[in-house]
């Protein structure tokens, strides 16, 4: 149990901090796209000028800046989820409930490690061939970096469901008070 509690706290300590900070980027390139849709619509009504690309990166935009909050949102517990049962067990069956988030959170790291197996070639490939959107001669946009985003974003979301999956089986094995209140509860900033 000693190397989960240790594995536990130090994933803890790096996965929050890069999680943060990958949420305000993500925060921050939402205020950029809004700022770029707002000159697109007065270019076009006011001058009668859009500014080209406009539709082909706010698409890709929206789907980097999901995958940049995943974590975050993960580690903050604002996934949506249906806890109605999970509520009785905890006051009924703590430890079954543990067991079942457990569970739970190693589906999700499963299921985040197939979207990273799957997603690594396309990312190599598209790195590899230049792959853009776009009309050549108009505007163009390489769309390697928003697949390295996705990348980076579900590597960090399925180390956070495997943190959590730890905390759980600590939990499991009624081990909790081995770590922290901020470790088994979440961030007190949340």
């Amino acid at each position: 149990m000693n190397l989960i509690v240790l594995v536990h706290r130090a994933s803890t300590r790096v996965l929050g901090p890069a999680a943060t900070f990958m949420s305000v980027v993500g925060a921050a390139w939402i205020f950029a796209i809004m700022v770029i849709i707002n000159l697109d619509v007065f270019g076009r009504f006011l001058i009668s000028q859009p500014i080209d690309g406009v539709p082909e990166t706010v698409s890709l935009s929206i789907v980097g800046i999901v995958f940049l909050q995943l974590a975050n949102t993960l580690r903050k517990d604002r996934f949506i989820r249906s806890d109605m049962l999970m509520g009785r067990l905890r006051r009924g069956r703590p430890r079954f409930a543990y067991a079942l988030d457990a569970v739970f959170n190693l589906l999700g790291a499963v299921m985040f490690v197939l979207i990273s197996v799957y997603l690594a070639p396309k990312f190599l490939l598209a790195y590899e061939r230049g792959t853009y959107v776009g009309n050549f001669g108009r505007f163009t946009m390489v769309i390697w970096p928003i697949l390295l985003t996705i990348l980076v974003g579900t590597v960090l979301t399925f180390a956070q469901y495997i943190t959590f999956a730890l905390r759980d089986v600590l939990g499991a094995f009624d081990r909790l008070h081995f770590l922290s209140d901020d470790d088994v509860h979440g961030d007190p900033a949340a």
